[in-house]
């Protein structure tokens, strides 16, 4: 952080005696000192962020937690890590290559078909009207009464 606490308690004094003369043209002295104190805090508080926000702004560059010096002086082992993982995305590069209408699994490879996993798509029955029209509007007038 950049300065000290002496910052936060001018910025909170200036806070106090602004709202304190603010609050005091058209308030008692008590409520206007309780919002001065108010105000002292929300300045202090406010001042304590600033002082935070510059110190991140101008710190050195941090990177993985540590900070490194310009020069590289520095040991970087173990600051990063490389990792590989298997390739089990190949149906769904073949899938990118060839676009959706090739994917159906004709005329490819057993590698590059889906695995029989047992699952089937639902397929529901066709609802269908076996009630006359006039006798659903009839319905629907009967209940519309009520």
């Amino acid at each position: 952080m950049i300065g000290n606490y002496r910052i936060n308690l001018g910025a909170g004094i200036v806070g106090f005696v602004l709202t304190f003369f603010v609050a005091f043209s058209s308030n008692v002295l008590m409520t206007s000192l309780i919002r001065g104190l108010i105000g002292f805090a929300a300045w202090y508080v406010l001042a304590y962020g600033l002082r935070w926000g510059l110190g991140i702004l101008f710190s050195p560059h941090v990177e993985n937690g540590s900070v490194y010096a310009s020069e590289g002086t520095q040991d970087l082992r173990g600051s990063q890590v490389d990792i590989k993982l298997e390739d089990d995305g190949q149906e769904l590069n073949d899938l990118l290559k060839n676009g959706q209408s090739d994917s159906a699994g004709a005329n490819h490879p057993p590698s590059e078909t889906k695995a029989p996993t047992g699952f089937a798509p639902l397929d529901p029955p066709k609802l269908v009207r076996t009630k006359d029209p006039e006798e659903l509007a009839q319905a629907v007038r009967h209940l519309t009464d009520k």
